[in-house]
């Protein structure tokens, strides 16, 4: 009995030393945690309402307003367009539409929201009436695809954003 002791310790020290590196007979608890319960209508309501931002400060013509929605990494990737990098050129994207344009009406409604981690995949449509400076007002509708990204404060920002119309597509 006394040997088999001894005997069972060194075999489980010499399978531990053999093992690849990393690799232990117990497994690390974070990787058998359960991952984080996320609330999914917390999160949904905290992008409906930065979204509800968004339209009022864009009918009242307040790029700074607009762009407060989006993290400093984000991408605008707007249609005829190219993709607008950073809240600096975001937000003179913005600017210039807003000298283009006067927005007196936008509704944008959200179909999903899915959740992963610090990420949130947001799906809806936009039906927006615009008029351009000097021209008759317009009315537009379409769809976008929004990444929103947990921020370090808990706040949840745009970090990458598309949409289109579903408008026919220009003539070449």
């Amino acid at each position: 009995m006394r040997v088999v002791a001894p005997l069972c310790a060194a075999v489980a020290l010499f399978a531990a030393a053999c093992a690849p590196k990393g690799e232990t007979a117990v497994k690390d608890s974070a990787a058998t945690a359960a991952p984080p319960v996320v609330d999914v209508a917390a999160v949904r309501q905290a992008i409906e309402k930065a979204n509800a931002k968004f339209i009022d400060a864009m009918i009242r013509g307040d790029s700074a307003g607009m762009v407060a929605n989006y993290a400093d990494d984000a991408v605008v990737m707007d249609p005829g367009t190219p993709a607008s990098r950073g809240r600096s050129e975001i937000g003179a994207s913005f600017a210039r539409k807003i000298q283009a344009a006067k927005v007196s009406d936008e509704k944008a409604t959200t179909a999903s929201v899915d959740v992963a981690g610090d990420y949130a995949i947001e799906t809806g449509t936009f039906d927006v009436t615009a008029t351009p400076k000097g021209g008759k007002p317009t009315h537009s509708t379409g769809k976008y695809l929004t990444v929103w990204k947990k921020q370090a404060d808990g706040s949840w920002k745009i970090y990458r954003d598309i949409n289109n119309s579903d408008g026919p597509a220009p003539k070449s």
